[in-house]
């Protein structure tokens, strides 16, 4: 008896300890809430009087409140329920808010401050005004001003504002990075060779009976390359010189670029100028850059003519490229145009099979696209195809920094037929191969990236499915890099790369194992094919399907800002507020709506291509 009331006591002291831990937890985690800060951020005013920076009013708040939860002791209210209470108060998100308001608007959302700002516009130069608001007594207890010029700047502007703003609040000192690996810079990483191939899972460890997807990750670095050595260039510019190519003086533009490119060539470089409208003409056949002044002379006297005869101007540089055709130098067509294909061979799929097949015969070829009017998607596939890049010019203006671009990019090729084999074993699918083309046969993906550049980097990302349960490791695929080495005189390299995942019931293992490089790439991906969806739609006459498109996929695309926090995510949440901004803005014109399709483009390819 005596036995069984020591251990009733023993089990009723263990209970009080027990009970007085979860107070305690419950004590501390009160304390903690108490001690978190609550802002409740509301969209920036526009007072630019500059349209095109509208987007900004609800994405500099989202970017702001993407640096401040970095900070433990910072609470947002979230921007939803904000908008709830503000429409029951019958104030907008935006706007002025009034000292009494304020505190209002405190007492309803539980906020201890009010975020709020606006954007300005002075020449050329743009500003972020922002001040924070103490609810309790409507006082500023901050008022900051950043610059910026840029979208690039826009995301840094505001995550300066956000590590001052978490200072103001909590004495708090964050610095808000980028969160995405760089690429290795040591030069002993690439062990003598031109190129650094990494190869990663999301995971290396699967949980038993998981149905979740697995994403293979393959990166190619570039080194750098020694000035003055360099490939031998054998390039052919092919002009569009049609009559729509007088208007903005953009003909007198091309011109510049390419007295450019002629400027930048030696004696052991070859070069073809072609120029085509209703019909096609060599001005100056594939030689060597002998006399400069003399190629100059001749580019000046080009003059607008008819009709856009693309495909009979892009098979002359072909065949001017392919008259000195060698390996061991960079074979290249650069093709611009401003119009729309209208003679010769005008069937798009035609001229994308002739591109493929250069491409096989070692020849590629760069597009440029010039303006509203041309076929973005033919230039585009045209480049993709034709294992080169694609460009699209929205001012004229800017084609000489696109040449140069380009021609940068050529003199500095560091491995030329570079070619990706991905081998998946039967018991693995390939669910999405993000941003580049590729062939199949069997078991066998082979992706071909022709040349690369110095300190170019590529990232290929595979989404698979693999196996749900397995007792063991299972290798999900294998990849193989091979590629002449320019840096090694064209020496053939091959790299082999075993990729293995090992399954467990061990869940936190999992946890500790996850990959959030390659949780960023895949996020940053995925959001590509949602904007490519919505950017079909609109090109289908599907605006608002588009719209409601968008509205659904912006809520996950924040939260994977906030988990990952990278630049490039951020950068593509700007993308979605300025595109959603352009499809709700009030009767786009025909050409304005060409502009905005053409833009956004544009960005998804830069964002695939890793530019």
């Amino acid at each position: 008896m005596r036995k069984s009331n020591r251990s009733l006591k023993g089990i009723l002291v263990i209970l009080m300890l027990v009970f007085l831990n979860f107070l305690n937890i419950d004590r501390i985690k009160a304390e903690e809430t108490k001690e978190k800060k609550t802002v409740a951020v509301l969209d920036f005013q526009n007072v630019s009087n500059s349209s095109e920076l509208n987007y900004l009013q609800n994405a500099i708040p989202e970017m702001l409140i993407t640096g401040l939860l970095i900070s433990k002791k910072v609470k947002v209210v979230e921007r939803e329920k904000l908008k709830k209470i503000l429409e029951e108060l019958k104030f907008s998100l935006s706007g002025t808010i009034a000292p009494e308001e304020s505190i209002e608007i405190g007492k309803m959302t539980g906020a201890d401050t009010l975020l709020m700002g606006s954007i300005i516009k002075i020449g050329y130069q743009m500003r972020i005004d922002a001040r924070l608001i103490d609810v309790q007594t409507s006082e500023i207890i901050l008022a900051e001003k950043v610059k910026f010029n840029t979208e690039e700047e826009v995301i840094e502007a505001t995550d300066i504002l956000a590590e001052k703003i978490v200072k103001s609040l909590t004495g708090e000192k964050i610095k808000i990075g980028d969160g995405k690996k760089l690429p290795p810079k040591d030069i002993k990483s690439f062990q003598g060779k031109a190129l650094f191939m990494e190869t990663a899972l999301n995971n290396q460890y699967r949980l038993e009976g998981s149905e979740e997807e697995t994403y293979l990750q393959v990166d190619l670095f570039a080194r750098e390359i020694k000035k003055g050595k360099r490939l031998p260039l054998n390039i052919a510019l092919v002009i569009d010189r049609s009559g729509s190519m007088a208007s903005e003086n953009k003909l007198e533009y091309v011109k510049d670029a390419a007295k450019f490119v002629i400027k930048n060539l030696n004696k052991d470089d070859i070069l073809a100028v072609v120029t085509y409208e209703n019909g096609v003409e060599v001005l100056f056949e594939a030689g060597e850059v002998k006399s400069k002044k003399y190629i100059l002379d001749i580019i000046d006297k080009i003059t607008p003519g008819g009709s856009t005869n693309l495909s009979g101007g892009m098979v002359e540089g072909y065949r001017q490229v392919a008259m000195n055709y060698r390996v061991g130098q960079v074979n290249r067509v650069l093709l611009l145009s401003d119009g729309l294909a209208n003679r010769g061979i005008t069937n798009d799929e035609s001229l994308q099979a002739i591109c493929q097949q250069k491409s096989r015969e070692g020849i590629s070829i760069s597009s440029y696209g010039v303006g509203i009017q041309f076929n973005e998607d033919l230039m585009l596939v045209l480049a993709e195809y034709g294992a080169g890049n694609y460009y699209y010019i929205d001012q004229a203006e800017n084609i000489a920094n696109m040449f140069e671009k380009e021609l940068k990019g050529l003199l500095a090729v560091v491995a030329q037929d570079v070619y990706l084999q991905i081998e998946i074993p039967g018991q693995v699918k390939v669910k999405e191969l993000y941003g580049y083309l590729f062939t199949k046969k069997g078991d066998k993906i082979g992706i071909k990236l022709n040349d690369i550049f110095a300190r170019e980097e590529k990232t290929i990302l595979l989404r698979l499915k693999v196996p749900v349960s397995r007792r063991d490791s299972l290798r999900v695929a294998r990849v193989i890099l091979t590629y002449n080495d320019v840096i090694n005189m064209g020496k053939k390299e091959k790299e082999l790369s075993d990729i293995v995942v090992s399954y467990t019931k061990d869940e936190k293992l999992v946890e500790q194992n996850e990959n959030n490089y390659i949780g960023q790439t895949a996020s940053l991906m995925e959001s590509t094919l949602i904007m490519e969806k919505a950017i079909k739609m609109v090109d289908e006459g599907k605006k608002k399907e588009a719209e409601i498109w968008l509205k659904e996929n912006v809520a996950p695309l924040k939260k994977k800002v906030e988990k990952y926090n990278t630049r490039g995510l951020k950068k593509q949440l700007l993308n979605v507020f300025d595109y959603q901004d352009a499809l709700t803005a009030p009767a786009l014109s025909v050409n304005e709506e060409k502009a905005m399709q053409k833009k956004e483009k544009y960005r998804q390819y830069e964002i695939q291509k890793s530019k």
